[in-house]
């Protein structure tokens, strides 16, 4: 282990208006300006994050995350997720995270908490997921525990590992990542540096003036620390919603916590120059995959207003000159034909699909449902959505050098079209 600064990422906002193409392409740009490596996108189990997030993200050179934060299903499940995730992996996500808080009493329906054996009941949920994802050749991130909760998180934890290692399931192991919440509860930074090795007083629900323990910062170190004292080698983990207070029942402060992340920033390499932030004395090493910030959490912060003038205030990046979107010639251009189809709740309808069959058999153009891949396209045959397709997106196919036909609405007049070709 030696000391090496992380990558920085970001997690994505869930609100659904931020997941449009238009703010993908306002917001993905200046996260990869300022220096982010990868994007964590939450996802629930009934729908996927929509296609444009990582296309944009991919072509940006992002690498994309997934978390899924509901409650994870059971194991007689898996054939019915398998798609999703065979989805993913298609899009090029590399790390899936695998629920969310599971030693807090939310996450879990009152029967599944009052289970005598929790942790072994939550195993039984993510081996079938972390298994799949291996063979598909995703890394299964272990999901961040609420530091301290209703459930001890280093207990949790703990029984998790030795569960995983009792049961064999070293492939599992081999590709495992951790992840830690990096809140602070308003202690200082390098609170609980050092971990269980250090602070061996430290005991659950108990608080001692001469010790300190993992309600801190430093959660990921005791995370990694309880790992390895199991395995007996290092499991790198993922630092995720850097900075925030973070205790339940505990208003955040919006001014206490964009200190915390701007100190953060600092130990991060980042605003140096700035006469206001000095250094924490954070000690960052090679096993930490990437420190997140959470740009839901600090839109929630900014009571629910956060323009991008406002990242700028808080990360230090000078706004980005906004450019013309280029042309791009014919010649340039990777694909022939699009049919750009309209896609609702993650799903085509089928009326659609028959109206449009013609089309597919006659003339095999590239078929799918995002404006970003139809704007490399010389021609797009777009089936009328007023939705989704507005005219101010059709000029922006035009703009981007595409030659546009919209589809008539009826499936015979779209079939009499084609006779004349």
């Amino acid at each position: 282990m030696k000391e090496s600064l992380p990558k920085i990422g970001f997690s994505y906002f869930t609100s659904p208006n931020y997941q449009l193409q238009s703010q993908l392409n306002d917001w993905l740009p200046v996260l990869k300006d300022f220096g982010a490596s990868s994007i964590i996108f939450q996802s629930e189990f009934s729908r996927a994050v929509p296609e444009d997030a990582f296309i944009i993200a991919k072509k940006l050179g992002i690498k994309p995350i997934v978390h899924f934060v509901s409650e994870l299903p059971k194991a007689k499940d898996l054939n019915r997720l398998a798609f999703l995730l065979d989805t993913y992996k298609k899009r090029g996500v590399e790390k899936i995270i695998f629920g969310d808080r599971p030693n807090e009493k939310t996450s879990w329906p009152t029967a599944s908490w009052h289970d005598k054996n929790l942790v072994e009941h939550f195993l039984d949920r993510f081996i079938p997921l972390a298994s799949y994802a291996v063979k598909q050749g995703i890394q299964p991130v272990f999901p961040p525990l609420q530091p301290g909760g209703d459930f001890w998180d280093t207990s949790f934890i703990d029984l998790a590992i030795i569960g995983l290692k009792n049961r064999k399931l070293n492939s599992i192991l081999q590709n495992l990542i951790l992840s830690s919440y990096g809140y602070t509860f308003g202690k200082p930074l390098t609170w609980g540096e050092g971990g269980p090795e250090r602070w061996t007083g430290a005991k659950p629900y108990q608080v001692d003036e001469n010790q300190e323990d993992q309600l801190g910062f430093y959660n990921f170190e005791w995370v990694q620390k309880i790992a390895e004292r199991n395995l007996g080698h290092e499991v790198n983990v993922m630092v995720l919603e850097a900075g925030f207070h973070g205790a339940p029942r505990q208003k955040e402060n919006k001014e206490e916590t964009i200190g915390s992340i701007k100190a953060i920033l600092c130990s991060l390499g980042k605003e140096k120059g700035s006469k206001d932030w000095t250094d924490p004395g954070i000690h960052w090493t090679d096993s930490v995959a990437g420190c997140y910030f959470s740009l839901e959490k600090i839109k929630d912060l900014m009571e629910g207003n956060f323009p991008l003038t406002q990242f700028f205030e808080i990360f230090g990046l000078p706004p980005r000159e906004k450019k013309p979107q280029r042309k791009i010639s014919n010649e340039q251009k990777v694909i022939s034909h699009y049919l750009l189809l309209p896609c609702h709740a993650g799903s085509v309808s089928d009326v659609v699909l028959n109206k449009v069959r013609p089309i597919i058999k006659k003339l095999k153009p590239t078929v799918g449902f995002s404006l970003f891949e139809a704007s490399n396209a010389q021609k797009v045959s777009v089936f009328p959505d007023p939705i989704l397709f507005t005219e101010e997106k059709i000029n922006q196919l035009r703009s981007a050098g595409c030659t546009v036909e919209i589809l008539p609405n009826s499936g015979i007049e779209i079939a009499t079209r084609l006779q004349g070709l």
